[in-house]
């Protein structure tokens, strides 16, 4: 029963990445998986600011309070986001005492003011790092009266945590593809990124016009075309000999098994890093098909494509020119551009962060970004004019 509890979470994991199930069906599966009460996932962007994607059992009123004044006081999610900065990889999903001391919580005004009220007594969960798309923060939460998480809860939430990490990077890079039910693979044919859907012998059936741009250009990779009574059929082929096997075990593993894949670097013939491939089930909602097994294709997994060479930041004059930007905004945009933080950005001109944050805020106004993920995908299509 459990085996298969996980899997319908992670089936919807997928879905949701797509458009599919609400973020919030997500959250109330992951909190029956570990017999939580509550459940709460977000996507942290790095600069202070979060999305957040569901708060299963958590009143709005609780989310608008949290929110506004005790997010900088929630010491478990503080120090799970911290011991990720200093470790640079994934922390190990854990619970309630092993991060903050139950006798240091209890003094907390997180929990005196805020959680005592709702509930939020003992969690398991963690924060992920999600690469280009930030950061996730996870979760799962169980009242004073009932027992503190263990082990086995630990575990189950664990095993979907690689699931997450990966819809949500998907989601991420899926970003401009137009929602609704016309959003089929016809549409991946605007990205800039490469989009293949592979079987698990690393046939091809489906590539979009960028997959097959990189491809031609031998950047990682080639499709190998078959001959004789499968002409037209191509198998998707590394330059780097190297790289094929890692590949291809990441293929099978999303395509036959519906684990959660990984990303790669694949590598040009004289050994460069060309481009990064991220490798995942296919959600069965992209290739405008019913459901299967609950929200991914069998048999077939999504690998999405993207150079590694970083393009130039748009000019200053242009970004005065279309967004009526002053000339130190237009400078501060360009090096957000590039993956700069707000602190670097400011120490590298010589200026307090106060003044770049208020810089930023004018920026994201007068281009009309929602943020700042959307002002890089704004700046990256004017790359280059």
């Amino acid at each position: 029963m459990t085996e298969a509890r996980l899997l319908d979470v992670t089936e919807s994991i997928y879905d949701a990445a797509a458009g599919g199930t609400p973020w919030h069906a997500v959250g109330q599966g992951l909190a029956a998986l570990a017999g939580a009460r509550s459940a709460s996932l977000m996507v942290a962007d790095g600069q202070g600011g979060a999305e957040l994607l569901c708060h299963a059992n958590i009143p709005p009123e609780a989310v608008a309070a949290y929110g506004s004044r005790y997010r900088m006081h929630d010491l478990w999610t503080q120090r799970a986001a911290s011991l990720l900065r200093r470790s640079g990889a994934r922390p190990a999903v854990l619970t309630s005492g092993s991060l903050v001391p139950d006798a240091e919580f209890l003094r907390s005004e997180f929990w005196n003011g805020f959680g005592r009220h709702y509930g939020l007594r003992y969690v398991v969960g963690t924060v992920v790092p999600l690469g280009e798309a930030g950061s996730m923060p996870l979760g799962l939460h169980r009242p004073q009266d009932a027992e503190p998480f263990g082990e086995g809860e630990r575990r189950l939430v664990e095993a979907a945590v690689p699931h997450l990490r990966r819809a949500l990077q998907l989601r991420h890079r899926l970003a401009a593809v137009p929602a609704g039910p016309g959003a089929g693979l016809a549409a991946l044919d605007g990205l800039a990124s490469g989009v293949l859907v592979v079987d698990a012998s690393m046939q091809v059936t489906l590539a979009n016009v960028a997959a097959e741009g990189m491809a031609a250009a031998g950047l990682g990779f080639r499709f190998r075309r078959s001959t004789g009574r499968l002409t037209g059929q191509a198998a998707l082929v590394p330059c780097h000999r190297a790289d094929a096997a890692p590949l291809a075990a990441l293929v099978a593993a999303a395509a036959v098994k519906g684990e959660a894949g990984g990303a790669i670097r694949l590598r040009s013939e004289d050994g460069s890093a060309a481009v990064a491939a991220l490798v995942s089930p296919l959600p069965a909602r992209m290739a405008g098909a019913s459901l299967h097994a609950g929200g991914r294709v069998p048999g077939r997994a999504l690998v999405l494509l993207r150079e590694l060479a970083a393009p130039a930041a748009p000019r200053a004059a242009l970004l005065r020119e279309l967004f009526g930007l002053t000339t130190a905004e237009a400078e501060v945009a360009r090096s957000l551009a590039g993956g700069a933080t707000k602190a670097e950005v400011a120490a590298a001109r010589g200026l307090q962060e106060t003044t770049v944050r208020t810089q930023v805020r004018a920026v994201l106004a007068k281009t009309g970004a929602a943020n700042l993920r959307d002002l890089e995908r704004m700046l990256a299509g004017l790359a280059g004019v």
